[in-house]
């Protein structure tokens, strides 16, 4: 799906939003105070220090996008044509299965790209997964053609780029371990205790999806850690009970 800007100060016109869509933590409020452009470049150093031609040619040809809640990205089997860069919100991306099912790939946050995106650049190829936004999301889009560009010309950039795409490899051969290797228990139980909050706001499906798994899977995995009194369970919610428990079975 396709979001296009109004025929005004595509900058003007995105800053209210910009700043709603950020959370009010030290860093956030910090961006808040910025223009979309001076955020995208403290996010993403690696795009400071361009000669002059490179800077003309990045603020004239980025595309700003906002994109709300629950809107789909990008589809699988769609061709990519620039590179996005995150400066507010979270953005999942997510594979589907033979039989119907989801599997989450990872999630991209501000500051990071996505490596899906980098791969079908570089190899010049469709979309193999979907990407989704989880809250209210800002964004800019760098063009194919200024992608290669600065991949090329610019020694950060391309660093940053490489960089992503080998830190985003090995986490995803850590989830491929994990699937393989440790029970469903225990990876239900070993994301309840990685979260911030005691409290998890969730469904089972969503669960399922973030750890690839099927949906009736999860839920059974969870009656179990429920009826141990790992966890309580309430309709989209799942509580830590006893977290001494849950680190056993984890």
């Amino acid at each position: 799906m396709t979001y296009a800007l109004p025929e005004r100060n595509p900058l003007y016109w995105l800053t209210a939003f910009y700043r709603s869509a950020l959370s009010m933590n030290a860093t956030a409020s910090k961006l808040a105070d910025m223009s979309p452009l001076a955020a995208l470049l403290s996010a993403f150093p690696a795009l400071q220090g361009l000669t002059a031609d490179l800077q003309d040619r990045l603020a004239c040809n980025l595309h700003w996008l906002q994109v709300p809640r629950g809107s789909e990205l990008f589809a699988a089997g769609d061709r990519c044509h620039a590179f996005p860069l995150l400066i507010a919100g979270e953005v999942q991306v997510m594979r589907s299965t033979p039989d119907g099912h989801e599997i989450e790939l990872y999630r991209i946050r501000p500051g990071e790209s996505c490596i899906v995106s980098t791969s079908c650049l570089l190899g010049e190829a469709h979309y193999p997964a979907r990407g989704q936004a989880l809250t209210d999301v800002v964004m800019a889009a760098l063009p194919d053609e200024l992608f290669d560009t600065l991949i090329s010309c610019h020694h950060p950039f391309r660093r940053y780029v490489f960089g992503l795409f080998a830190e985003r490899l090995a986490l995803m051969m850590q989830r491929v371990e994990e699937v393989a290797f440790h029970s469903l228990t225990r990876r239900i139980a070993a994301l309840l205790l990685a979260s911030p909050d005691a409290c998890l706001e969730t469904t089972h499906g969503r669960l399922a999806a973030q750890i690839g798994a099927s949906r009736e899977a999860v839920s059974r995995a969870l009656k179990k850690l429920e009826d141990t009194g790992c966890i309580g369970l309430a309709r989209g919610r799942i509580a830590v009970a006893d977290r001494a428990k849950l680190s056993a079975e984890a």
